[in-house]
């Protein structure tokens, strides 16, 4: 069980270290471990509770190697239920299983297979050499038959661990996806969760009527070498937007009016007062970056 072996308090030491709290209750299933989350709840009444207690899907089952074995050797045909009985549980439909065994390994290696498997009438077509080697073959094929049933029919994972340390970091990382879930969903629901707060790499928040894209023409001009924000800001109020910027572009009839098209832009300068102009050098780079098709074109001549 959960308690009963003799290094089963590994991982509950490693339960005590999470931030959250637990207790031993009868469950449904035994050896059977569940989740809860206290949520805000509306109350019906004036003094009612203003949080109630939800239990989460997930089930995580702890099989002892011993009734894991004789499951196996017991089944006559691929049965969900004879390998974890849940058709009788009410809610079981809606919840998701994993099972969980301790030390098979170690039980295979030093248990004799005769006691292993006692009882089960499919042990009377086992053959069995000393070294065992025959009664591993059929539990691997069992095994893996077992495992496809588990996994298609009844989506329930199984998972095989050496040691109740393994198991204790299973049950911590478990926990702890449980525990972030509802943070995750909140991020999902969100149209741009990496940057909508405006904060991530000095990302700027984009309503949905366009508010913002005036903003981000901006900071992407700024990005080019020795570009000020007093520059860019001048280029973004002369051509509001790239499409903008292009069809002035094809209004040109030169190659050499094309280059020079931002050189005259007037730009303020809060340091000294004096209005100075792009210049003809920054207008070229940009003009360059909007219809250039070369993935190695050099915009910068002084780099």
């Amino acid at each position: 069980g959960l308690l009963k072996d003799p290094g089963s308090d590994a991982w509950v030491k490693v339960l005590s270290s999470l931030d959250c709290k637990y207790s031993f209750e009868p469950q449904a299933i035994p050896c059977s471990i569940t989740w809860r989350r206290n949520v805000p709840s509306t109350p019906s009444t004036p003094d009612g509770p203003m949080v109630k207690t939800e239990e989460e899907k997930e089930v995580l089952v702890l099989v002892e190697p011993e009734d894991f074995l004789k499951r196996l050797f017991s089944l006559t045909q691929p049965d969900l239920n004879q390998v974890l009985p849940l058709a009788g549980l009410e809610g079981s439909s809606t919840k998701t299983y994993s099972l969980a065994v301790v030390g098979l390994d170690a039980y295979r290696r030093y248990v004799p297979g005769e006691q292993r498997c006692r009882g089960s009438s499919r042990w009377a077509e086992i053959s069995v050499s000393a070294r065992g080697g025959t009664f591993g073959a059929e539990l691997l094929t069992l095994s893996a038959s077992v495992l496809v049933v588990l996994q298609l029919w009844g989506n329930t994972e199984v998972l095989f661990l050496d040691t109740w340390q393994e198991f204790g970091q299973h049950v911590s990382a478990l926990t702890k996806a449980i525990a972030k879930r509802p943070y995750k969903r909140q991020l999902e629901s969100q149209e741009l969760p990496f940057c909508t707060a405006g904060a991530w790499a000095s990302g700027v928040r984009v309503e949905k009527d366009g508010t913002g894209l005036w903003q981000v023409w901006k900071r992407q001009i700024q990005q080019f070498n020795r570009v000020s924000p007093a520059t860019a800001a001048a280029i973004a109020e002369a051509y509001p937007s790239p499409s903008l910027l292009l069809q002035a572009y094809e209004e040109c009839g030169t190659e050499d009016e094309k280059r020079l098209l931002l050189s005259d832009i007037p730009v303020k300068s809060d340091v000294s007062g004096k209005d100075r102009r792009v210049g003809p050098d920054l207008s070229r780079r940009i003009y360059l970056f909007m219809v250039s098709t070369d993935p190695d074109l050099v915009l910068d001549l002084s780099t």
